[in-house]
């Protein structure tokens, strides 16, 4: 069963390696990604999403990419553009839908959204735009504890941050005026200058990157080779960041490769490879 089959995406490339384990059966498949054209460029967009209406997000996205449209016209350069959780093509008919439509049990908790922010955020982003200028519904600011991990993420990986945010938001930090390239309260402004950061973004590169690997134990007997990879996996993760581990499963804690590190190590442990390849296409596809 090929994970990757019908991601259809006009920016980006996948590929999928499986190596099968002789002895055991047990199959790894490493699937890495990578923009069709060098002048194609990703921009991460950090938001408030507590407190308001699908619709206003919906709006203020379209806003964001409009303005980046507009910065780019009659140029070659393009950017795509990516939102937490990935509202991203919600209607305002469509209050309380989910982009994730048919894998809502494989995305319930904030380790996978987050997992999939970061994947955005350091993997697929040249650059992070911060939109702080999106009040609740009240028409109150609200304190965000999520955003300040978009541009944690991305100071640490080197990419350019814009902020769009005013002096009496509560989101202003000094940890954030030194994250940021600039800080502006004009949102056009600030797609401006961070559209021209992007030819110089330290994350220019054509190369593939891995992005998620998968561990299919489904049936087989131990393989203490396969678990030692799984935890090569996961060093790879922590050193070189993005990637996202899952794991097939359908006996759990009866798996004769079972371990409590086997679900500490794994973002997914999935009892099915169909389930498997559903979450990699909302990993990397778009």
């Amino acid at each position: 069963m090929t994970l990757t089959a019908d991601i259809r995406d006009d920016l980006i490339l996948v590929d999928e390696v499986e190596e099968t384990c002789p002895a055991t059966g047990v199959r790894h498949t490493t699937v890495t990604a990578r923009r069709r054209h060098p002048a194609v460029y990703g921009v991460y967009v950090g938001h408030p999403v507590s407190g308001i209406r699908v619709g206003r997000i919906a709006a203020m996205q379209a806003e964001v990419r409009a303005a980046f449209d507009r910065a780019n016209a009659g140029a070659a350069q393009r950017v795509a553009t990516f939102f937490p959780m990935r509202t991203t093509h919600l209607r305002h008919d469509e209050v309380g839908a989910s982009e994730y439509a048919g894998a809502e049990g494989l995305f319930t908790d904030t380790r996978h959204f987050t997992l999939q922010n970061r994947l955005d955020a350091l993997c697929n982003a040249d650059g992070v735009l911060l939109n702080f200028g999106l009040r609740d519904d009240e028409g109150r600011w609200r304190l965000s504890n999520g955003i300040p991990f978009d541009w944690g993420w991305a100071a640490h990986a080197g990419k350019p941050v814009v902020a769009v945010i005013s002096r009496d938001n509560p989101n202003w930090s000094p940890g954030l005026a030194r994250a940021a390239c600039l800080a502006t309260e004009d949102l056009e402004e600030g797609v401006r200058a961070l559209n021209g950061l992007l030819p110089h973004a330290a994350a220019r590169s054509a190369s593939w990157a891995a992005a998620v690997e998968v561990f299919d134990f489904a049936g087989c007997p131990a393989s203490p080779d396969m678990i030692a990879r799984l935890a090569r996996a996961d060093a790879r993760k922590h050193t070189e960041g993005g990637r996202a581990i899952v794991v097939v499963m359908p006996e759990g804690d009866r798996n004769r490769n079972w371990h409590g590190q086997v679900r500490q190590v794994a973002d997914w442990v999935l009892p099915s490879r169909e389930d498997a390849a559903r979450v990699v296409r909302h990993l990397v596809g778009a």
